[in-house]
């Protein structure tokens, strides 16, 4: 069963190891992925201000203004003092996603207009995710999730000490030479980040295969529907978004409005996002507010505090896998993480090389 076990390791890895170095690798980029988008463009820091940000309304009217008055769907909200408010339209012909607007909000002086998939970040956000091949490419992603698990538990069972020599698999010992090395590098490594790893894969297994695992999960547990409630239409004139904004206002004092949802039909409504104080994350919003785009009026409500267990569970995939829902502390431990299929690879390619040069030899 050993022997078996270790073939498989070997040469899977061998075959998709590359691939998942590549994978784990802009996955580390992702962590820091506004960080990252400011450093490379220099317009989108604008220094803190006291001044009072101008109304929603008016950063749409801007956005829209400078693609030519194309309808906003999506806002995002700055996250720190400092950031610009950033409008996404529909995904042009023949681009590789949607037209995005950044706002100054407090001047609405329109800082940059960016095609996503286009420009650096999310180039390699695209990578990550689909391979630069669509939907085909994201299901590859998906098994090399899976692949990457089953190299995690495979490489725990090869490495397990004998007789509890627990301080022998945890050591990477030097001065015995390269390949012994390599070897302790391989192994204890594989040991110590095991557990980020599997729920790194795990939770991006997830977002790959998203519906026939909820569905799965279903079948255990009640798993809640996201709320799609419509607004029903009228003749009056449709509130604002900074209406909407102080409808839903009250529904969780001293959150933080994170992005809008805008309406896309007469049915639709608005569907407002907002990191909770408590919250162990502060990108992802896992709170929303519904708001009829005519009345006012709130239509649903999603609590983050009062989801079920299978509820709660789904909605943390997504900040276990940049390591946000642990803060700052989880997301260097994620882009550490992210490295090591790499550094796996690379460790494992020496070794299989070189026992294959001594058995020639022999």
């Amino acid at each position: 069963m050993r022997r078996l076990i270790f073939t498989l390791h070997l040469y899977a890895g061998l075959g998709s190891g590359l691939l998942l170095a590549l994978i784990g690798v802009t996955g580390s980029l992702l962590v820091f992925y506004p960080q990252l988008d400011q450093w490379l463009t220099p317009a989108l820091t604008t220094p803190a201000s006291t001044a009072t940000p101008l109304p929603l309304q008016d950063i749409l009217s801007r956005a829209s203004d400078a693609v030519d008055g194309a309808e906003p769907r999506r806002l995002y909200l700055p996250g720190t003092s400092g950031d610009y408010h950033l409008v996404r339209f529909d995904t042009p012909a023949d681009a590789p996603g949607p037209l995005q607007v950044n706002v100054d909000p407090y001047t609405g002086k329109v800082a940059a207009v960016r095609t996503w998939g286009a420009y650096p970040m999310t180039w390699i956000y695209r990578l990550h995710y689909t391979l630069l091949a669509g939907t085909t490419g994201k299901y590859v992603v998906g098994v090399c999730g899976i692949l990457l698990a089953l190299f995690a538990v495979t490489g725990v069972y090869l490495r397990w000490p004998k007789r509890g020599r627990w301080r022998r698999a945890l050591a990477i010992e030097r001065g015995k030479g390269r390949f012994r090395f390599y070897f302790d590098l391989h192994g204890a490594l594989g040991l110590y980040l095991f557990p980020v790893l599997m729920v790194v894969a795990l939770s991006g297994v997830f977002m790959v295969f998203r519906a026939p695992i909820t569905s799965a999960v279903a079948t255990l547990a009640t798993v809640t529907p996201a709320p799609n409630p419509r607004s029903a239409p009228s003749a009056s004139t449709p509130v604002t978004l900074d209406q909407a904004v102080a409808a839903a206002a009250p529904v969780f004092p001293g959150a933080r409005l994170s992005r809008v949802y805008l309406p896309r039909s007469q049915r639709d409504s608005y569907r407002l996002a907002y990191v909770l104080p408590e919250s162990n994350w502060q990108r992802y919003a896992a709170s929303s507010v519904w708001v009829d785009q005519y009345s006012g009026e709130i239509l649903e409500v999603w609590d983050e505090r009062k989801l079920g267990a299978a509820d709660t569970v789904l909605a943390w995939q997504f900040p276990l896998h940049n390591g946000e829902a642990l803060g700052l502390p989880g997301r260097w431990l994620v882009f550490v993480s992210g490295g090591l299929p790499a550094l796996l690879f690379v460790t494992g390619v020496y070794l299989w090389w070189r026992k294959r040069r001594l058995k020639r030899r022999r």
